[in-house]
């Protein structure tokens, strides 16, 4: 118990200072919908959308975001405190996930993961309340509370729609036709449930219920025709579901969370925060599996890590504008270091590396009949 009081400690030091040192234009967006949602403009939130506010998100992060403006006054860094509870709690639930004698390593290293620390207290980005669900269905479905796993993966999605490409191996863990539709039902709801007040906006519709980034993971095609293309993400993820039809069980549910997610970053051009989506799960299998995939799990971090250098420079050196205001204005640190890069090849080679670790990690899990 001293242990976790020291890496806790610790860890809450370290995101309290990214809090309050470092930002992100997105962050900005994020409360801005939230600060019109606490003016009381909830039913036509979306309809306060315009070119220099674009609201393409569901409706919940920007209720989230309008509650905790109430309270905290609207100051960016202080908006990004709330995300420690779903933080801690994906801490704690890893721990109650692994062997007791392993509950402080594997809390240790999310504690300390750089994809968390970045995406979460650095950008300010929200991802870490849907992979906060992600984990507590799973929790929910190891103790064969399945109503109660539904429902959260469902709360998941109605904050960001990723996690519907984890329905269907949840579904199957049903032990029947009834049991199977009751889950499918509950996963839909709260997203449902969510965005009935704005379905006849044409603001939401336009920008929120199908925004641009949903079809980021359907770009990756072979043609056959002039017009027509096999879809690479669909169809792989349609293939792994008829794999695992009669192979579904509790104990294999983070790992069949897992591939579709490694199917989905190999396939699709990411944004640097989405990585988090899966990082719980990469974790929870190096501690489970004694660390045996560390070496792909490096070179997905590492190609993370080596890509954040070849998006906007509000990306990387200019996070710390807070510190020093010039940094605001910085060119990207090629045009500092007077290297002269191919963008394009540079990120090709990234993704490269990403893919061909994520098939390694699916095969392996794949070919593996032993139960974690």
């Amino acid at each position: 118990m001293k242990k976790i009081w020291s890496v806790l400690i610790a860890a809450i030091i370290l995101r309290l200072f990214l809090s309050f040192f470092t930002s992100h234009p997105d962050l900005e967006a994020l409360a801005a919908g939230g600060k019109i949602v606490s003016q009381g403009n909830i039913l036509n939130l979306y309809d306060q959308s315009s070119d220099a506010l674009v609201l393409n998100y569901p409706p919940l992060i920007y209720w989230f975001f309008g509650f905790f403006n109430l309270f905290l006054g609207g100051l960016l860094a202080l908006l990004k405190l709330p995300y420690l509870f779903f933080d801690l709690m994906i801490g704690f639930l890893l721990m109650r996930m692994v062997e007791p004698k392993k509950g402080v390593l594997v809390f240790g290293i999310w504690m300390f993961n750089p994809v968390n620390l970045y995406s979460t207290y650095m950008m300010g980005q929200f991802d870490i309340i849907p992979t906060f669900f992600s984990i507590l269905s799973i929790y929910f479905a190891l103790k064969n509370k399945l109503n109660y796993a539904a429902l959260a993966l469902g709360m998941g999605i109605a904050f960001k729609l990723y996690p519907v490409f984890l329905i269907i191996p949840l579904v199957l863990l049903g032990s029947s036709i009834k049991d199977k539709l009751k889950i499918l039902l509950l996963t839909a709801l709260p997203y449902i449930l969510s965005i009935l007040p704005y379905v006849s906006s044409e603001s939401f519709r336009s920008t929120a219920l199908i925004a641009n980034q949903s079809s980021k993971s359907l770009y990756a095609s072979i043609p056959v025709s002039g017009g027509e293309a096999i879809l690479l993400f669909p169809a792989f993820l349609i293939f792994f579901y008829l794999l695992i039809l009669r192979q579904a069980n509790k104990a294999s549910l983070w790992k069949f969370y897992l591939i579709p997610l490694l199917l989905f970053f190999t396939l699709t051009h990411y944004h640097p925060q989405w990585l988090i989506w899966m990082t719980p799960f990469l974790i929870l299998d190096l501690v489970v599996n004694r660390f045996k995939n560390i070496i792909p799990v490096v070179l997905i971090f590492g190609s993370w890590f080596g890509s954040l250098f070849f998006f906007d420079p509000s990306l990387t050196l200019g996070m710390f504008a807070p510190l020093n205001p010039s940094l605001k204005t910085i060119p990207d640190i090629w045009t500092l270091l007077n290297i002269n890069m191919d963008f394009n090849f540079s990120r090709s080679m990234l993704q490269t590396i990403l893919a061909g670790s994520s098939i390694y990690l699916i095969f392996h899990f794949l070919s593996n009949k032993e139960n974690a």
